[in-house]
């Protein structure tokens, strides 16, 4: 999630001069047509070597859209949408039949409360997000914990809270997991926020541990590979927006992060990050005109969810 308050109208109108006119052209509807039938409904025969917007309608609308996650078979993607006037945050699923991507339906246990970046674990039966819901009572917290929802013939169970062994009285939000069960999310506190990683123990989790030497003063949204190998991770720089940042995997360390550059990033914001269940394409979210063009310098664009293949993705120092 990129906080909602968090930038500026300045920022807009600051950023947006320099931004790379062949990205705002190439706003191409990807995978909102038929996926060829050998092939996982997100992905393309053609190859995707700059950032598209995917989902063209369903998906990503004239609405903010962001923060997205596939089901194992990627017949299902799961994502955050907000009304124009970004007074609610609601957790959505659209589904591939015949073809297409149908129109998308909001959760059954969602839509009270501010329910932000779904992610759904490697065997489809747990979709992890984060929210303002209460513990008890029905007043919203002014924090974000991490909940999670099981998946049975009946549909979603109601929200359980993640626990204390990841949740505190600061905000804990964007999930993702190795296949090998380590959790990251990023926490912040009064007067800081980090990345954090806890491995899992039985059914809850070992004390959270901060990633140091990333080189970032404000990281977010990180997205762990299923190996572990690597993670995207969002900077939120002072006045600025988001931009997204990749970090490797060295023996038992990180290394400083490097930025992903201009296949991904642009002159907006760009942030939320995530896989494809096979590991091919790079989905996240950019305020850049698309779906709605470019509109008046104070006003914040709604963001759509972008797709790139990693192999495209210039100028990443990847490990040999």
């Amino acid at each position: 999630m990129l906080e909602i308050d968090a930038v500026p109208a300045t920022h807009f109108q600051n950023r947006r001069s320099s931004i790379r006119a062949h990205l705002a052209a190439f706003s191409l509807a990807a995978c909102s047509s038929a996926a060829p039938a050998d092939l996982p409904p997100y992905a393309s025969a053609e190859p995707i070597l700059e950032a598209t917007i995917f989902g063209r309608g369903a998906i990503s609308s004239e609405l903010p859209e962001f923060a997205s996650s596939f089901s194992p078979d990627g017949s299902e993607i799961y994502f955050n949408r907000m009304p124009a006037d970004r007074s609610r945050i609601e957790l959505l699923v659209s589904r591939y039949n015949d073809g297409s991507w149908g129109e998308a339906e909001l959760l059954p246990f969602s839509g009270t409360y501010r329910d932000v970046d779904p992610w759904i674990s490697y065997d489809g039966t747990r979709l992890y997000f984060s929210s303002d819901r209460p513990r008890e009572g029905t007043e919203p917290k002014e924090d974000f914990d991490t909940w999670y929802a099981e998946r049975s013939e009946d549909g979603w169970s109601d929200p359980v809270n993640l626990g204390p062994s990841v949740n505190t009285d600061g905000t804990e939000i964007f999930v993702s997991m190795t296949r090998s069960g380590t959790l990251f999310f990023r926490r912040s506190w009064d007067d800081g926020r980090g990345i954090f990683s806890a491995a899992s123990s039985g059914d809850s989790f070992e004390d959270p541990v901060m990633l140091t030497g990333l080189g970032l003063e404000q990281p977010g949204n990180p997205l762990i590979a299923p190996d572990g190998s690597f993670f995207d991770n969002v900077y939120h720089g002072r006045g600025r927006g988001g931009e997204l940042f990749i970090s490797f995997r060295r023996d038992d360390s990180w290394t400083p992060v490097q930025n992903m550059g201009p296949s991904i990033n642009t002159a907006f914001t760009e942030f939320a990050p995530s896989l494809s269940p096979d590991g091919k394409y790079l989905f996240f979210t950019s305020e850049r005109p698309g779906v709605v063009p470019e509109g008046p310098a104070d006003v914040r664009p709604p963001g759509d969810v972008y797709q790139i293949e990693l192999s495209a993705i210039e100028g990443i120092d990847w490990p040999n």
